[in-house]
């Protein structure tokens, strides 16, 4: 029984031996050894971090950019219940901030907000249309290179219809 109990702690302490080893040698030498980030050379975590940079800052003009663009179809839709639809973002009481540009078209029937970003690869689209006596309003997003071109009631090429709330 007493051996049993001795074989036991032997092996507990040969455990924490090994592991109080292995902290002090990460301690002394961190870099050296078996490490995961050694798989992966240091110019693709360069990229994997700037792809991942991109991504935040594409996710968080999006939530911005949607957010204004609900903004602007609330208050053009308004707008027009009182007379006609506003020419600009400052006519509406609503500004596009310093990371947007902004452009407002508008007609008898409808008007558009154009928002491209000063940096990213994403543009967006709010459209409010009168048909048949009701407004109708659909939000659009897709590469900034198509920005500006979209037929009436439509994406433009390539972009992807967004529903907003």
């Amino acid at each position: 029984m007493a051996s049993r109990i001795r074989v036991e702690q032997i092996a507990r302490s040969l455990a924490a031996l090994g592991l109080l080893a292995m902290g002090l040698s990460a301690l002394v030498a961190p870099r050296h050894g078996f490490s995961l980030d050694h798989a992966v050379p240091q110019t693709s975590q360069a990229n994997l971090s700037r792809l991942l940079m991109q991504r935040e800052v594409t996710l968080h003009q999006r939530s911005e950019a949607e957010a204004l663009l609900m903004e602007f179809a609330r208050a053009q839709m308004t707008r027009h219940y009182w007379g006609e639809f506003a020419g600009s973002l400052p006519d509406l009481g609503l500004s596009s901030g310093s990371q947007f540009q902004a452009t407002v078209n508008r007609d008898a029937v409808r008007t558009r907000l154009w928002l491209e970003p000063h940096h990213g690869t994403e543009a967006y689209l709010a459209e409010v249309e009168r048909s048949g006596g009701r407004l109708r309003m659909h939000h659009c997003r897709g590469d900034r290179k198509a920005a500006g071109q979209a037929a009436a009631g439509h994406c433009p090429d390539g972009w992807q219809r967004i529903q907003l709330d």
